[in-house]
């Protein structure tokens, strides 16, 4: 389940805003908290008519055409804006599900939003309505009025304004421009990451960009806390672990873990680079360790763990952006195979050793992107999987093979494909995580 990530407000609530809050958290704002420009204060829940449905289309766009922040009904405000009283809103599930419906009708494209429960013990049935709005980089977003007009409302301040028409075409530049500099930021970000690593060995590198960056601050407590983080943990994906991380350093506003304790040399194994403001990169190696067939005169990247490394790669840095750098939404992901200046083959090694897949040679670099919700990746789900298909399947087709066998385009696990080794370990994740699979 996605969530808003916003450190002032989270520090004005005391915990996460999602469904862990309590009636006295959000009571807890009273008297001191005012509004601000992601706070807004609502002494009752929207009506169904129409100047209601534009007013709360209004509140949910303006933020999302903004820096994203929440909704608080039930909460009185006094002169100076600030929490006074807390009125209480009814929360059922339908009064949730009529909010819910009433912005994905009347809002496009959809902004990432929900609508969180706190109930009062005192009142039950009753309390507050917690309506988080996310940052987006889709911005601008549009209210649909009732004769088919487009009307783009934004925060600024403490107050809901409409944009003019110079305004929104400003609005749609930026989001063509921000597309277009993610994916060449994810890219930069990969040439620079790819230059430490050993030439002596094959490896898949992952990219992520989130739309909307995040913060940490590297210093002593966040070495400290990652370096514990890796020295307890393996990272993995679908049940399998792929890489640990031996040594913990740092670089240039970024943690640094690598494969190995030799510093001062090219990373060997894999490696991560996590950046203050979410993104980052993640390396592990994918040669084939099986000696058997004909050589035929290439590197060779074994199936498996290319598409392990996705799948791994994808979920730890999500990981990051979400948890350390406190960012959500979507992201920008890119995945290569490295060094790109030698012959490399696609093997499989489940039946016959270095079995060659797809027929094709590959002498230049191969890549892939797409965009992924930062919450599906680090959650390891069904949406991990996917996008683990989308990317490991366009790596293929560079080689020849139309897709990946390992995982499917809507999220499955096609068992066969892995090895033996592996399969029980898989089956186990699957069953916990809600994923099929096709055997």
């Amino acid at each position: 389940m996605p969530t808003l990530r916003n450190r002032r407000l989270e520090q004005l609530l005391g915990g996460l805003i999602d469904e862990s809050l309590t009636y006295s958290q959000v009571k807890g704002l009273i008297p001191a908290t005012a509004e601000g420009p992601d706070l807004d204060f609502k002494r009752d829940t929207y009506g169904s008519s129409n100047s209601d449905r534009k007013k709360l289309c209004g509140d949910v766009g303006a933020l999302a055409n903004a820096n994203g922040g929440i909704l608080i009904l039930g909460m009185d405000e006094d002169e100076q804006g600030r929490a006074a009283t807390d009125t209480g809103v009814n929360i059922t599930d339908d009064e949730r599900r009529r909010l819910r419906q009433t912005v994905y009708g009347n809002i496009q494209p959809t902004p990432t939003f929900d609508v969180i429960p706190v109930e009062d013990p005192s009142r039950p049935g009753r309390g507050f309505l917690i309506v988080w709005v996310a940052r987006s980089a889709n911005a601008p977003h549009a209210y649909v009025g009732e004769n088919k007009s487009l009307l783009y409302p934004k925060r600024i301040g403490t107050e809901t304004v409409w944009l003019s028409e110079s305004e929104v075409a400003e609005a749609y530049r930026m989001r063509f421009a921000g597309l277009s500099s993610r994916i060449e930021e994810a890219a930069r970000i990969e040439a620079d990451f790819a230059r430490r690593h050993s030439m002596d060995d094959l490896f898949v590198l992952v990219t992520l960009v989130p739309d909307v960056p995040g913060g940490f601050t590297v210093d002593t407590a966040a070495l400290d806390a990652f370096q514990l983080s890796n020295a307890s943990q393996q990272t993995g994906a679908f049940g399998i672990p792929v890489r640990r991380f031996s040594r913990s350093t740092v670089r240039h506003r970024r943690l640094v873990g690598t494969g190995s304790f030799e510093p001062g040399k090219p990373y060997s194994h894999g490696a991560c680079e996590l950046h203050e403001n979410g993104n980052g990169a993640f390396s592990t190696a994918v040669s084939s360790q099986v000696s058997g067939n004909e050589d035929p005169g290439a590197g060779l990247v074994d199936t498996q763990w290319l598409t392990l490394g996705i799948g791994a790669g994808l979920r730890f840095l999500a990981h990051h952006a979400q948890s350390r750098a406190a960012t959500g939404g979507h992201a920008t992901v890119r995945a290569t195979i490295w060094p790109g200046s030698r012959p490399v083959a696609l093997v499989s090694n489940v039946g016959w050793p270095n079995e060659q897949v797809g027929g094709e040679i590959v002498t230049e670099q191969p890549y892939a992107d797409t965009v992924a919700d930062i919450d599906d990746l680090s959650e390891g789900g069904v949406g991990l999987v996917a996008t683990t298909h989308r990317l490991a399947s366009e790596l293929f087709q560079s080689f020849g093979a139309p897709e990946v066998a390992q995982v499917t385009a809507a999220g499955g696990v096609r068992l066969p494909y892995w090895h033996r080794s592996a399969q029980q370990d898989i089956k186990r994740w699957a069953a916990a995580t809600g994923v099929e699979v096709h055997t």
